[in-house]
């Protein structure tokens, strides 16, 4: 009898080890489609993913905080519209996407863009944070930290994507639209996005951007992406 209870008891152990052991490789399999699933959201949102073209390699110029503008540096009593840098985590800043049209011609890049707004406009940098050209290439802009300059006393939290033409006379391409619905994808699942609208909804009767040809685009694309 004794030999038999300890083959019982042996057994039961052998069952309850095996047991633990499969429960164990259930969890640990499941951790690990949880983190492969989390890590290809995350690549899903990156901008590089995108093949977003760098300031570096469009010849960014660096940043000019003394320019009149924005007249240096944000200070909330002394300079509330200077060159801010936001502090606070990014997802719980940025909450709205303002699409533009530049209203220019379409051989006027980014660089020309950022001349524009440095030279004539005084603003520290290229005041958009992304442009969009007419082959849906996408190029970085102001960096997402720092707070822009592309919607009237409105640019705190706003990301700004522009894209290249003039659309209240011409048709944006279909590879812009494509490139502005992925990268407008990306950046609500990497931030706390709420809003994507045009330009004259945040300005109505002071500008007619991102042109009628775009503008009425934007609705649709707001709530696809809300799925």
């Amino acid at each position: 009898m004794d030999k038999l209870a300890a083959i019982f008891h042996k057994n039961r152990f052998a069952v309850i080890l095996a047991a633990s052991l499969s429960l164990l490789c259930i969890a640990l399999i499941f951790l690990i489609v949880i983190l492969v699933t989390a890590v290809k959201e995350k690549e899903g949102c990156s901008v590089d993913n995108l093949g977003a073209i760098s300031r570096s390699e469009w010849g960014a110029l660096p940043p000019d905080q003394s320019l009149t503008g924005e007249q240096g540096f944000y200070n909330l009593v002394s300079n509330p519209g200077g060159w801010l840098t936001y502090e606070a985590p990014l997802r719980v800043v940025l909450d709205t996407i303002v699409v533009h049209h530049t209203a220019l011609p379409l051989s006027d890049g980014p660089l020309e863009i950022q001349q524009l707004h440095m030279q004539e406009r005084g603003c520290a940098d290229i005041g958009y944070h992304f442009v969009i050209d007419a082959q849906g290439r996408i190029y970085e802009g102001r960096a997402i930290n720092v707070r822009g300059a592309h919607t009237g006393g409105q640019n705190y939290g706003k990301i700004g994507i522009v894209l290249m033409g003039n659309f209240e006379v011409d048709e944006p391409s279909e590879a812009q639209l494509n490139s502005l619905t992925a990268l407008s994808r990306c950046l609500v699942q990497e931030y706390a996005i709420e809003r994507i609208a045009g330009h004259r909804d945040f300005q109505p009767g002071e500008t007619l951007c991102p042109g009628k040809n775009l503008w009425p685009r934007l609705p649709a694309l707001a709530e696809m992406l809300e799925r």
